[in-house]
């Protein structure tokens, strides 16, 4: 009887295996483009039977080419043979018209392989952009490398626009383009204007080592194959059962068949990476089912999320999916998913697959790029006329010389990429709006108004700007020695004194005391922090980057009421939590530059069981009442004690969270000059021998993917 039960129960499984299959068939929420095939052409994939059309319909510029045969083999799906090249005009658009129209939910999909299709064995670099919002940026890894970037995106208009945003680093191209309609219970964000870049999806334990989508996944969502040293694959014939929530998309049952566990009982399921950016935030959905028929055995296991309790005790059910994630998006310079068994537990736990998404915030807005630039055009108009700018204009074919055809990249951020160059004989640094998003526009539009009314040995110094069609870009001074956070991280190899140090806290408190007493009407900077500050030849400071500036209209000690903007750790909590902004708010922001200077350490220190912010690390150092334990040890206690002892105070004054309590910019170049003063005697006293020129250290800067581990 027993038997005929299992039997019973396995035939069910299989017949409902069978019907995911049917209906797997329905293609009716799809949008699939071959991009580069004959108008009116189409075809059925031979391996997923996706019906894949031309893209003459849904694009009007561009012109198609085929990859070599070379690069047409076997293994590589047929969508990548042909290609839609856009070697004019700055930004291309797909139109998509979903028949479900707006506020359907959609996963986007674009894939990209060069292949050398141009001849110029020459890979480019663009941005992807959806309506006036970056998606990504496409960089492939040579001619024959495959580069997919997902997102889920809920639209407010029937029209969906994939843009191909040319950056001056090759021509645009794109292989294919697919839409796919999802169910609107899934992937939830915290607000409409969130949508969610795909990071990764795993099929852990795959014994096949192939992807996995349509006809397997009815949604067509791609599964990489992903296995680790160290971890044992475990598998099941049987199909995996329908989960509970029929609302919620669980993975394809060929991607639940299988999953991973520690080769050792003991040790945890470990899921980390380091994000480029820590304040991106990131959903995280991980799906669990029991792959093995368990006899006097227990799985059960809880999940913490960054050393701290997640999710638990999860017992996994024997062939039914169950899916776990996080309602909070998660951030931070490091992300940790752990499982760990439970005391009870008598097997260790596992894990079939993941799916990892970027928050990106999309703006909704259907303005046009030509809308944007016009805008651009007219207030630039306006300057030329409060200041006779013409003189520093320069078309987008001198800013193309000028850099060498964007040969160098210095640096991106934000605003876009930044360039070197030379002016004659002169370097500069060329910022290169990515594309006139109104973001850009607005940092751009800041930076042009304030640097032309602003002028200190202290701020970098605007030597002109280029806007020519949708090409928008600042050419400033050129800084050779980069940022003071490269150097106080350890990524410039240089060690700074004790002297150095003080001067470069001079010179950069001298720029802030500037926009703060020297403009009339006042400005804040609003993102203070060791990567605006750039250092010269002469290791002379000068603060940057005025993107986010605010002219100060209001009496002095008065404030003004604002979205909150900078970056975490230099962030003014006070600022924060009320949105009331003045000048004391860079003051705060300053105050753990300082400290940085001081110590060279990070912003935000980690520890064994929680993170602590810098200025918390050497108030608790300052109480035992040893400076030489605070300063960077790099010095070997070359400085003057008085002085690290006094920059220490005043670095800590700028920090309190009242900004009542902190000193105004004038006070504190007051105290850092006579700082600097005491440091300067003591050198030229002789007392003791310091060697000229900077040290040398060796720094490994380790780029990890995402990294599953068994801990």
């Amino acid at each position: 009887m027993e038997k005929l039960k299992s039997f019973h129960y396995a035939f069910l499984l299989a017949v409902f295996a069978l019907a995911i299959s049917v209906s797997a068939q329905d293609q009716s929420g799809f949008i699939s483009i071959d991009c580069g095939i004959p108008p009116a052409s189409g075809y059925n994939d031979e391996t997923t039977d996706i019906k894949y059309i031309s893209d003459a319909t849904f694009i009007d510029t561009g012109i198609t080419k085929s990859i070599p045969p070379e690069f047409q083999t076997n293994s590589l799906e047929k969508q990548f043979y042909n290609v839609r090249s856009f070697p004019e005009g700055n930004k291309n658009c797909y139109t998509l018209n979903p028949a479900q129209g707006k506020n359907g939910k959609y996963l986007i999909r674009a894939r990209f392989m060069y292949g050398n299709y141009d001849g110029t064995r020459s890979v480019p670099q663009f941005d992807l952009y959806l309506g006036v919002n970056v998606w990504d940026n496409i960089k492939l890894n040579n001619a024959s490398s495959v580069f997919t970037t997902e997102i889920i995106h809920v639209p407010s208009a029937n029209n969906i626009y994939v843009c191909l945003v040319n950056t001056g680093l090759g021509t645009p191209f794109i292989s294919s383009l697919e839409l796919r309609l999802l169910k609107n219970s899934t992937y939830e964000t915290q607000t409409l204007s969130e949508s969610l870049v795909l990071l990764r999806r795993y099929d852990f334990g795959s014994t096949t080592n192939r992807s996995i989508r349509f006809k397997d996944d009815i949604f067509d969502r791609i599964w990489m194959p992903k296995n680790f040293l160290g971890w044992k694959i475990l598998s099941t014939s049987l199909p995996i059962d329908k989960s509970e929530n029929p609302n919620f998309i669980r993975p394809s049952p060929a991607v639940m068949g299988t999953a991973v566990t520690p080769e050792n009982v003991s040790e945890s399921l470990s899921l980390t990476w380091d994000p480029p950016n820590p304040t991106s935030k990131y959903y995280v959905y991980m799906h669990f089912a029991e792959v093995e028929i368990l006899v006097n055995q227990t799985r059960e296991f809880n999940i913490s999320q960054n050393g701290k309790f997640f999710f638990g005790p999860l017992v996994p059910d024997y062939l039914l999916s169950t899916t776990v994630y996080n309602v909070k998006p998660a951030r931070g310079e490091k992300i940790l998913f752990s499982m760990e068994r439970t005391a009870r537990s008598t097997l260790p736990p596992i894990i079939n697959a993941i799916e990892i998404y970027m928050v990106q915030e999309i703006s909704q807005s259907t303005t046009d790029q030509n809308d944007v630039v016009g805008k651009a055009k007219s207030e630039l108009e306006k300057i030329n006329d409060s200041f006779a700018l013409k003189s520093r204009q320069f078309t987008y074919s001198d800013v193309v010389r000028i850099t060498k055809n964007f040969e160098k990249v210095l640096g991106k951020g934000g605003f876009g990429a930044v360039y070197h160059g030379w002016l004659d004989d002169i370097q500069v640094a060329v910022k290169m709006l990515s594309s006139s998003s109104d973001q850009g526009y607005k940092e751009f539009r800041a930076e042009v108004k304030l640097l032309m009314r602003v002028h200190h040995r202290n701020l970098t110094s605007l030597v002109g700007y280029c806007i020519e069609d949708t090409n928008m870009g600042l050419i400033y001074e050129y800084m050779s020695n980069g940022t003071l956070q490269e150097y106080l991280s350890g990524t410039n190899a240089n060690i700074l004194s004790w002297q150095d140090r003080m001067r470069i806290a001079v010179d950069s408190a001298q720029g802030l005391e500037y926009l703060h007493n020297g403009c009339k009407p006042p400005i804040v900077h609003r993102d203070v922090k060791s990567a605006n500050i750039l250092l010269n030849e002469k290791l002379q400071a000068k603060i940057a980057d005025f993107g986010l500036s605010r002219i100060f209209q209001t009496e002095s000690g008065a404030h003004i009421s604002t979205v909150v903007c900078g970056t975490p750790g230099y962030l003014d909590p006070e600022y924060y939590i009320s949105n009331w902004l003045n000048e004391k708010s860079d003051v705060y922001s300053f105050g753990v530059i300082l400290l940085e200077i001081i110590t060279s350490r990070p912003v935000i220190i980690k520890g064994p069981d929680e993170h602590v912010h810098l200025s918390q690390w050497v108030s608790s150092m300052l109480a035992e009442g040893d400076i030489r334990n605070i300063v960077d040890p790099s010095l070997s206690g070359d400085f003057d004690n008085n002085s690290a002892w006094k920059v220490v105070e005043l670095a800590l004054a700028c920090t309190f969270h009242s900004s009542s309590e902190r000193p105004t910019m004038t006070e504190v170049v007051t105290e850092l000059n006579e700082c600097l003063a005491a440091e300067i005697a003591r050198n030229n006293k002789g007392n003791k021998n310091k060697t000229k020129g900077a040290s040398r250290m060796v720094s490994v800067n380790v780029e990890s993917d995402f990294s599953p581990t068994a801990r």
